[in-house]
């Protein structure tokens, strides 16, 4: 395959900004690949995310990928943790990735408990947390985006996924601490996609230890993508 029509579109998770991908990034361009690492919410930066909707990133996640899939013969998506959530559900409605391997899906959080009680102290914190969160290089993780997440995980991501055919590869830790690996085959079961696979890892945590090379290593065997120049 050659490598020159082949291109990463890399979504990172819960974070302020799209960091969390550019070791993915270094390590496929380092193999003669094209990628671009973005953000859960989309291409760019914001500062505030009080009134950020899921219907917001999953429109201009699908802008990026539709405008790559123009420009690339073949796109391929890598996703962590929520990142890897919103590719799936690009999926649900187009076609035009060729393949995706998700990090750390989380299909179902754990510590519910201390999460519920997180989202009721919110509002006591937050109004600091949003004038701190202009000031890029602290990179505070966009607490007000929390409840919208949490909501689209419990009750979106679930949804409809007999509608993706995309070829899924889900990366998983049996450590880690933020979704459950254990639900992972009944919702695996449940996409329509002939190619598909859950790769489990005994230790390692939500994002498999910060290995890109690792990932990598892991999505090009899925995908079948020889590295070989």
């Amino acid at each position: 395959m050659d490598k020159s029509k082949i291109h990463f579109v890399l979504v990172a998770g819960f974070s302020s900004d799209h960091l969390e991908a550019m070791g993915l990034k270094k390590s496929l361009e380092k193999k003669g690949f094209s990628a671009d690492a973005i953000s859960f919410y989309g291409d760019g930066y914001i500062d505030d995310f009080t009134d950020l909707k899921i219907s917001d990133c999953i429109a201009n996640i699908a802008e990026f990928i539709n405008g790559r899939a123009g420009q690339y013969e073949t796109v391929f998506g890598i996703g962590i943790s929520l990142g890897g959530a919103l590719l799936l559900e690009h999926a649900k409605s187009y076609n035009n990735l060729k393949g995706i391997a998700s990090i750390g899906t989380p299909l179902k959080l754990k510590n519910r408990v201390l999460i519920s009680f997180g989202q009721k102290i919110l509002p006591l914190v937050y109004l600091f947390w949003r004038r701190m969160q202009k000031i890029k290089r602290l990179r505070l993780n966009p607490l007000g985006a929390t409840n919208m997440m949490i909501e689209y995980l419990e009750t979106g991501l679930p949804k409809n996924l007999d509608y993706i055919k995309t070829p899924v590869l889900l990366l998983h830790s049996k450590k880690d601490p933020v979704s459950d690996y254990r639900v992972l085959p009944k919702y695996l079961n449940l996409i329509s996609s002939k190619k598909k696979r859950i790769t489990f890892f005994d230790n390692g945590n939500h994002v498999i230890d910060h290995d890109p090379d690792l990932v990598v290593k892991y999505a090009l065997d899925f995908l079948e993508i020889n590295v070989r120049k």
